[in-house]
């Protein structure tokens, strides 16, 4: 009867743990560099709320961010002071001016008179959108020397580090590479904003469009290895036959001149000789 009972105690607050207990669900919430998140602590059933904290976990540590107690103000650090709000009605924070160092883990701790608190947990991602791909080239000619053609891609202030992605129209870029650099990257201090730049080696041996993306930003089609114009001799005929034409019919007009003239000095001998 005894073990019995016991077992029936343990049933029981084994139960009120899973109830009060924590939100096992991780909730994702996105946002971009500069812009807004809100992290909302729904509950499933209508309580009274005492109190409401939100914590994010740094290094092992759990930092205070907002919440609101009303039988005491909150201290704030400074770097949250005037960028997280909370709502009461809604149980939620909202934080603006997000940037990469606000990306990890964060906690919703909610209070209540009588029962546990519960706590919900989020978990932050922040980024940043490249700037359009720029691609540069050097040699890229239809000469032989030009053949090996050198092609770069650069994009800046993106989050987070992102790879160059190349691509050629209606062919495989990786069957034209002769050779391929490592990517070089480079990251602002202040803003944690990274910059990315490749440099790849093509044989030009025909025409080619070239695009490169970074975390799908796709830069504008750049034309290389040009194939030398076919010459134009039709253009340079056509002006010569237009030249020979008026030529030709002067010197028709000329000769038929020419032909005309003795008849006509002929005609005036034989009236001169009447008149005698």
């Amino acid at each position: 009867m005894r073990r019995g009972s016991l077992f029936l105690l343990v049933v029981i607050s084994a139960l009120q743990l899973i109830s009060a207990g924590d939100d096992p669900v991780v909730h994702n919430v996105q946002g971009i560099v500069g812009g807004s998140v809100k992290m909302r602590c729904e509950l499933e059933h209508p309580h009274i709320v005492n109190r409401l904290y939100f914590q994010k976990t740094v290094k092992g540590d759990e930092i205070f961010i907002n919440g609101f107690y009303p039988r005491s103000p909150l201290t704030l650090r400074e770097e949250y002071k005037d960028r997280t709000i909370v709502n009461q009605t809604e149980l939620s924070m909202e934080m603006s001016e997000l940037s990469p160092n606000d990306e990890g883990e964060y906690t919703c701790i909610i209070f209540f008179n009588s029962d546990s608190p519960i706590k919900k947990k989020f978990h932050l991602t922040v980024t940043a959108n490249y700037s359009v791909p720029v691609i540069t080239r050097q040699g890229c000619g239809s000469d032989p020397a030009d053949h090996n053609c050198v092609i770069g891609c650069s994009s800046s202030g993106g989050y987070p580090r992102s790879n160059v992605t190349w691509g050629v129209v209606g062919a495989d870029m990786s069957s034209l590479l002769t050779s391929e650099g490592d990517p070089v990257f480079t990251q602002d201090r202040d803003s944690q904003l990274w910059n990315v730049s490749h440099v790849v080696m093509l044989n030009c041996s025909r025409m080619l469009n070239i695009t490169c993306s970074v975390r799908g930003v796709v830069s504008h089609a750049l034309s290389v290895c040009d194939i030398p114009a076919t010459p134009d001799i039709i253009t340079p005929i056509a002006s010569v036959v237009l030249l020979l034409v008026p030529i030709t019919l002067i010197v028709i007009a000329m000769i038929k001149c020419r032909r005309r003239q003795p008849s006509a000095e002929l005609s005036t001998d034989a009236e001169l000789a009447s008149l005698k």
